[in-house]
């Protein structure tokens, strides 16, 4: 229980000598806590800071140095730092009503003396998502709340030694699953290590899929398969869930992580276990990689069947830094053939580059129209509007969604929704992503990816698990009609 006391001391006699810093207010502040209190705790913390251990631990934990706040708030952040120093504080009070102590021990635990691997691996873990994650109240727990995640994950992984860490990987992810947010989690080893391979170019083979993390499966689905690619040629069907690659499990992995695995060697061979959404039934596809070309924007016509006119078609199956120059080489192209309307066909688009997603709004949109907002955790915006330069404002737009367009696809379609100038056209309602994560690494190997922001559209809106309604619903639209069986009578 000492260390609890030590949480409402340390924090107490911070906000009664400091004020606020690194995000404590006097809320935190236990009520009848005595100014006398802090005027005999403060020298025995003082010492405290003052040891290089303590001060150098602190210091790497909060990536801020202890000068930049006085030595009170070093003492402060103790509070967030029992378990990963090794000190010992030992509080007398003279009734349990928080009087003025009567005693004050400093001295050295044998207990706290080290950590063991596992325990400072969910500490790394609990610092880098503490620092960056995008909703300050931690899906309501609140500091203090989040802070005790933290000592229940750090005292479970003490029962693991160093050959468990597939035990120490679930205590890091039910303490990361209390903040509420599928898309914040921890990447082993191995995991980031794929990953980072895609990033080193070490692999040019695949097998031609698009994937998605699906939060209410906790798993990666397939949105798309490649014509011609390993994986449909194999039989995997778009709706499948990726349950295995070569054995191992792919619960909880993120859409990059699944990609990463499906990279290799050209005529490298891999194993995928998959789930199929309509039976529900497994099937395991021995696959060979190879080179798959994928043109994330292609560009043709068709005649319109309400109205006697051309209609240009640009399918974009992703965004990627080049998206926004293919789009508007398309577009060229689309236009010199005749075109007097425009469809932009985004069904099984699941995003990809975001500000891709921008900048291809910016070719229909008047200078400093709203395109997109990025909020993070203390609530500051950062806008992105167009510039106007050489956009189209003038021709007929018309956007095509499904249920799998998603993420920078539907910062795209937003955009020229709330601005009124494109017509949203589909069945149901887009996938609804709209945070921003970002991947860091830890010292041992592994990595945790952490959501840092949320966006809003230029009406305000957040779309995130809600997605975005299309304004007009089609007659029929399956994912395998072309655009103009689903514009009949739109266009």
């Amino acid at each position: 229980m000492f260390h609890r006391y030590l949480q409402y001391v340390v924090t107490g006699l911070f906000v009664v000598s400091n004020g606020s810093c690194y995000g404590l207010s006097p809320q935190n502040l236990i009520p009848g806590f005595k100014k006398s209190v802090v005027n005999t705790l403060k020298p025995i913390l003082l010492q405290l800071i003052n040891d290089d251990t303590i001060s150098t631990a602190l210091s790497h934990s909060f990536k801020k140095p202890l000068e930049s706040c006085s030595s009170i708030v070093a003492a402060a952040m103790l509070c967030a730092g029992v378990l990963t120093v090794p000190v010992e504080l030992n509080v007398g009070f003279d009734t349990p009503s928080f009087a003025v102590p009567a005693t004050v021990q400093f001295t050295r635990s044998e207990a706290l003396a080290a950590m063991t691997e596992n325990q400072q691996e969910v500490s790394d873990v609990w610092f880098a998502v503490s620092a960056q994650f995008f909703d300050p109240t931690y899906n309501g727990l609140g500091e203090d709340g989040w802070r005790l995640k933290r000592n229940e994950a750090v005292e479970a992984a003490a029962e693991y030694g160093p050959d468990d860490k597939e035990e120490v990987v679930k205590v890091i992810q039910t303490m990361l699953a209390s903040l509420g947010d599928p898309y914040t989690r921890f990447l082993p080893r191995e995991k980031y290590e794929a990953l980072t391979a895609i990033a080193r170019g070490s692999s040019n083979g695949g097998i031609g899929v698009q994937l998605l993390f699906e939060p209410r499966e906790n798993r990666v689905v397939v949105m798309n398969t490649v014509d011609g690619g390993p994986a449909k040629s194999g039989g995997i069907r778009r709706g499948d869930v990726i349950v295995e690659i070569d054995g191992e499990s792919m619960e909880g992995a993120s859409a990059e992580v699944v990609a990463a695995k499906c990279k290799g060697e050209i005529g490298s061979k891999m194993n995928i276990l998959v789930r199929h959404q309509e039976t529900k039934s497994t099937d395991l596809y021995s696959l060979t990689r190879s080179l798959v070309k994928v043109n994330p924007v292609e560009a043709s016509t068709f005649e319109s069947s309400s109205v006697n006119q051309k209609v240009g078609l640009l399918k974009v199956t992703s965004f990627s830094q080049e998206t926004a120059g293919q789009m508007i080489d398309a577009l060229r192209e689309v236009k010199s053939m005749g075109a007097e309307a425009i469809v932009v066909d985004l069904r099984g688009n699941v995003g990809g580059y975001m500000p891709a997603g921008v900048d291809a709004a910016k070719l229909f949109l008047p200078a400093r129209a709203h395109i997109i907002a990025e909020v993070n955790r203390a609530g500051s915006f950062t806008g992105y509007d167009a510039d106007g330069i050489g956009s189209d404002t003038s021709f007929p737009l018309y956007l095509l969604v499904d249920s799998r367009t998603a993420s920078a696809a539907e910062i795209f379609t937003a955009a020229l929704q709330d601005n009124r100038r494109a017509l949203v056209v589909g069945t149901t309602k887009t996938f609804g992503k709209g945070r921003i994560q970002n991947v860091q690494s830890l010292q041992d190997g592994s990595a945790v990816a952490v959501t840092r922001a949320k966006y809003l559209t230029p009406s305000g809106r957040d779309l995130h698990g809600i997605g975005i309604t299309p304004n007009k619903e089609p007659k029929s639209c399956t994912p395998e009609d072309s655009a103009a069986t689903c514009l009949v009578d739109i266009v």
